[in-house]
Formats: structure tokens, sequence, C-alpha cells
């Protein structure tokens, strides 16, 4: 099934911190309950409480401490798309999902996405399907603000590039996924993983993955 394979994705790469998107209640049930060592935080996008998508922060309890976090909403009247806050006290993390056919959309959510940031001192990672290149409009205000790729070594649309694939497993396309950081962090590597446990895709997109260094600590994201 889909899920052990996306399970044991997320246990190959065994990151310390991740973010997941497009995550439904009984996903995630099944997630957490498999992902044992990892400590969850996540609400539900939709109205009613924890129905809807998630957008949750994976960290390992072993490794790290919640000092606090949140849900945030782009449109408050209108619960749709999210990002999920988290605090780890030497950094902080932002994963999201932005909108898939809207310009306009993305560009108001990545103004409140900044917003948010400035209220801490950071340093930030960000991290997400962004639904744009790097050569797009709204991830181009973010790398204007200041955050850096971690694939900059990759280019926004061509070989090797792709990270959403639709189920096709195809490598060459748009990198719409994004894992960014500010001042204070340095990229030590960073790829797309493309591992197929038990031969299946275990999503429609290929994992972005970054070896990150924060002070003296060495993060894997």
């Amino acid at each position: 099934m889909r899920r052990r394979a996306a399970a044991a994705a997320i246990e190959e790469i065994a990151p310390d911190v991740a973010g997941l998107q497009e995550v439904r209640p009984l996903q995630r049930k099944y997630l957490q309950r498999r992902l044992r060592p990892y400590g969850w935080l996540s609400k539900g996008r939709a109205k009613l409480k924890g129905r809807g998508e998630h957008c949750p922060v994976l960290y390992r309890r072993d490794r790290l401490e919640v000092e606090r976090w949140d849900v945030r909403w782009y449109a408050p009247d209108q619960p749709d798309r999210i990002a999920t806050i988290a605090h780890f006290g030497a950094f902080s993390v932002l994963n999201t999902h932005l909108a898939e056919r809207s310009a306009p959309a993305r560009d108001h959510s990545v103004a409140a996405l900044l917003a948010w940031l400035r209220e801490s001192a950071g340093p930030w990672v960000v991290m997400g399907d962004l639904n744009a290149t790097p050569a797009d409009a709204s991830v181009q205000a973010l790398l204007a603000a200041g955050l850096r790729d971690a694939l900059s070594g990759l280019p926004a649309d061509g070989a090797g590039a792709a990270t959403g694939h639709e189920w096709t497993g195809k490598t060459d396309g748009r990198r719409i996924d994004h894992i960014l950081v500010s001042p204070g962090i340095e990229v030590v590597d960073a790829s797309i993983v493309r591992s197929r446990p038990f031969g299946r895709l275990p999503s429609d997109h290929w994992p972005v993955v970054a070896r990150l260094r924060v002070g003296a600590a060495e993060l894997r994201s």
C-alpha cells in the first residue's frame, strides 16, 4: 500500500525535522502509529476541527524540544491554505502548501508568510510545496527577502529538477517543492530523493532533503 511506502520513505530519510503536505486525518493517524520517534504538530485546514488537509511538522523527540507552535490560515475567514509554524529554540520552521492555480493567491500568501517570519528573529527553515519554481514571482519574493534556496545548484525547470511528478515518476520538469533557509543556517548539502520503497511511489512529489548546520549542530530536514 502507498501509505506503507510513504512511511518507509520517511524512515529511510530519517529527518530530524520534516514538513509534509496534503495529509488527511486517516493518513495522519497511520503515519503517527508508524513513525513513533516523531512528535507531530498539525491542525486540519477545514472549519471542522481536525478535518481536511494537514501540513504537519514532524520532529525527533529525542533531539528537539518544541518551545511553541501554531497553525495559521492565510485567509482567516476562509480556512484554506495554511502554514504550520514551530519554534525549537535554536531555529524555527514554517511548513506550508501554497495555492496551485492562482499566482495572486500565492503572492498574497507569501506576503503574509514574510510578515510571520519577521515576528521572530529566527533563524528560519521554510519548507513546503509552493506550487512555484524559483523563477516565479512568489519564490522570488522569498529569495529577495533574504531566504536562500537549499537546492540552488539545480535549475528551476528542466533535466533532473522535477519535484512534483503527478504519479508518473518523471525526474525532468518543474521544481516546486523547496527548503529555504535564512541567514544563520548553513546548507551542507541538499538533494531530491527518488527512492521507491517496496517498488512503489510514496507520493506524487519527490521529497527534498537538506543537511543543515545551525550553530555547531547539524540538522537533517
